[in-house]
């Protein structure tokens, strides 16, 4: 029973920031996603810059955009990697809510904006991809936007769409999303308290490889789940000291969320889907494992 009592306080003091993250990020998506889309798009030669950027800021939908505009050949593939490799879903507001971890978060959103940018310019200079076909003059890029964005959705099934409600995405979606996360956090903590308290941390160790070189590999596959709650499972690994600041790098690097289910069930390019995803655990994996050897513990 304490250990159930211990996880309800844990997470129960997270709330408030938890909260007021959600409700302002919520927000800035309604107000200003439709024009960092289309912004996104327009100047797609500096897509990886502004993807890296656009991509970090602790969103849902945003990925699911991305890829939906790269099936439409909006934007070009190291556009689409800089977006993914720069996502964080949940990391980044609930490592926020935890005391002290102001400048590690800073710190972490850095490292995957850089790695982002660096790793999209890369692609795209090596696949000549930022040559994109131009669009018929008959079709505006916001008309092009507009379609691409039809019929998505982003986590807890709201809209990423113009025709979204704004109770719904201002009210509703962000206060159902603080439950669930809560919820989820809350049973994770007093699993992983079960966990160490009947096996032994040590041994918790050993299992997730920590002080190896795998471990950032094991922390890639674990973020590559479209899924919001592995960046939270990647989050509380972290806090609990279970996995390295390397690892924790990696995870969220190749965690893309549910821009990943978009690119595999609509990108008609079977091979050139499974190339994407090798690349993004490959950088993922690269990262992590660097910045675990220069002592990311």
């Amino acid at each position: 029973m304490y250990l159930l009592e211990d996880a309800f306080t844990d997470t129960v003091g997270l709330l408030p920031l938890l909260a007021a993250v959600y409700f302002f990020v919520s927000f800035l998506e309604y107000r200003y996603g439709d024009r960092m889309v289309a912004f996104l798009a327009r100047f797609y030669k500096f897509g990886p810059v502004f993807g890296a950027l656009f991509g970090c800021i602790p969103q849902c939908g945003f990925s699911v955009v991305a890829s939906a505009l790269y099936v439409k050949r909006v934007i070009s593939v190291g556009t689409l990697l800089a977006v993914f490799l720069s996502t964080s879903d949940e990391a980044v507001p609930i490592l926020l809510s935890m005391p002290g971890n102001v400048r590690l978060v800073g710190t972490l959103i850095m490292i995957k904006i850089a790695v982002a940018i660096m790793a999209g310019m890369a692609v795209d200079f090596a696949l000549h991809s930022m040559s994109i076909p131009k669009l018929k003059k008959s079709i505006s890029m916001e008309a092009v936007c507009e379609d691409a964005l039809t019929g998505h959705s982003g986590c807890c099934s709201h809209d990423v769409d113009k025709r979204r409600s704004k109770i719904k995405t201002l009210l509703i979606h962000p206060l159902w999303h603080t439950i669930k996360i809560f919820l989820f956090l809350f049973v994770l903590s007093a699993a992983l308290n079960y966990l160490i308290h009947i096996i032994g941390e040590d041994k918790i160790e050993g299992l997730l490889l920590n002080g190896t070189v795998f471990q950032p590999l094991l922390a890639s596959m674990i973020g590559l789940i479209p899924n919001c709650f592995a960046s939270v499972l990647l989050a509380e690994l972290f806090a609990k000291g279970a996995i390295s600041f390397g690892s924790l790098v990696a995870g969220l690097c190749a965690g893309a969320g549910l821009g990943m289910l978009v690119l595999v069930k609509e990108n008609k390019d079977r091979k050139e889907t499974v190339s994407i995803i090798g690349l993004l655990i490959g950088i993922s994996v690269i990262a992590g494992v660097i910045i675990q050897m220069v002592g990311g513990k």
